[in-house]
């Protein structure tokens, strides 16, 4: 593919690590938050270990629907949350390798006055690049791409790309059900689908490695040094 490559995606909050190496495979990247919230999807939730088994952890929210855009939702007493949840780290990775940098990652994202899920989630992924020291071009839908709203969901998309003078579009995996290469194609974009490769790494688990966590385990589990490979470890297809 030649070009600048452009990935769109929902905010989610400590996402996993494939939706970083979505972001690192991207030029530029878009939080798409002018778009429905999802019930029981990530977009305010995700795993870690608590006692060493996997624990679902939820950011609570106000009046949260499927028919309010994510950008609209906001976030129930953050410091309530934030309270619990540091101390919850504390107890399950007190005794992890890189606990003191995941622990500075963590409350940098929830030391905030944001009221919005999506600001959060936004800075939870933006927060982790300049941790990294790695420079990356963020976008968000609502504010730049606003007139394209109601556009059909395939077609805003490559609206958006070509705005950016792109033709080249990366979309996670899952999206194999949802978009077809050749019609894209056939509007001027490469359609490309992004597959993260879960690699095992050691982790503070008592019953096995679990993978797809959110993307604090592997930053309490990994140095800084080992954690950067897992960004680029990931096939487009």
């Amino acid at each position: 593919m030649n070009g600048k490559n452009v990935a769109i995606m929902q905010p989610y909050v400590f996402p996993y690590i494939g939706y970083y190496c979505l972001v690192q495979a991207s030029d530029t990247f878009v939080f798409y938050d002018d778009v429905n919230y999802i019930k029981q999807g990530w977009i305010n939730r995700n795993r870690l270990l608590l006692n060493k088994v996997p624990y679902t952890f939820t950011i609570p929210l106000r009046k949260r629907s499927s028919f309010q855009l994510i950008k609209n939702i906001n976030v129930l007493d953050i410091k309530k949350f934030k309270s619990k949840f540091i101390k919850q780290l504390e107890q399950s990775y007190s005794k992890a390798c890189n606990y003191q940098v995941g622990m500075s990652y963590v409350d940098k994202v929830l030391d905030t006055d944001i009221d919005l899920i999506s600001q959060l989630a936004m800075k939870s992924v933006t927060d982790f690049f300049e941790m990294l020291n790695i420079e990356k071009n963020f976008l968000v839908s609502s504010e730049r791409f606003g007139e394209t709203k109601g556009i059909d969901k395939a077609d805003r998309l490559i609206t958006i790309v070509k705005s950016l003078d792109s033709e080249n579009y990366i979309n996670p995996i899952g999206g194999t059900a949802l978009y077809n290469k050749q019609y894209f194609s056939d509007k001027g974009i490469n359609l490309s689908f992004i597959k993260a490769k879960l690699e095992k790494y050691k982790q503070l688990g008592g019953q096995g490695f679990v993978g797809g966590l959110s993307i604090i385990d592997l930053i309490m589990n990994n140095t800084i040094d080992e954690l950067k490979p897992h960004l680029v470890n990931y096939e487009l297809v």
